[in-house]
């Protein structure tokens, strides 16, 4: 009888656990459609129209991100960063007004670039930056010793 109690409880505590685990699953799974959009908007040819990826903006951003910057913003990257070789997803961090997702992606102009894309509370995009991490040099390292 006391094994089976245990083994009762146990169920109950792995089955709870479990369920915390995955409450943010969902969210996450719609902001990464949207981040794979945007990916796309980097790495396609030919990229995804503006009408894409309109409806995924909030509205503050959608007023700063229309189909001029948004064509700016796609011809910039190439640039700046060459074509997309892999994206991969690192981090999903929730916050009281919204969330975070983070890829590391490699581009041909630059091996390292970090790619934050924030949401809020209704998952819809609020921003997105780009970072290249460069390497420090020796003399750079030595500078800060």
């Amino acid at each position: 009888m006391k094994k089976l109690a245990l083994l009762l409880t146990m169920l109950v505590a792995l089955a709870s656990t479990s369920l915390c685990f995955a409450a943010d699953g969902n969210d996450l799974n719609k902001q990464q459609k949207t981040v794979d959009k945007f990916i796309a908007a980097l790495d396609e040819n030919p990229a995804p129209e503006y009408a894409v990826i309109a409806p995924l903006l909030n509205a503050k951003f959608a007023q700063k991100l229309d189909e001029k910057a948004y064509q700016a913003f796609q011809k910039s990257a190439k640039q700046q960063l060459g074509t997309l070789k892999e994206a991969k997803f690192r981090l999903f961090e929730r916050y009281a007004d919204g969330s975070r997702v983070v890829y590391v992606g490699n581009f041909a102009k630059e091996k390292v670039v970090l790619m934050q894309f924030v949401f809020d509370l209704k998952n819809t995009l609020l921003a997105v930056n780009l970072n290249a991490v460069k390497e420090q040099g020796a003399a750079q390292n030595q500078a800060q010793k």
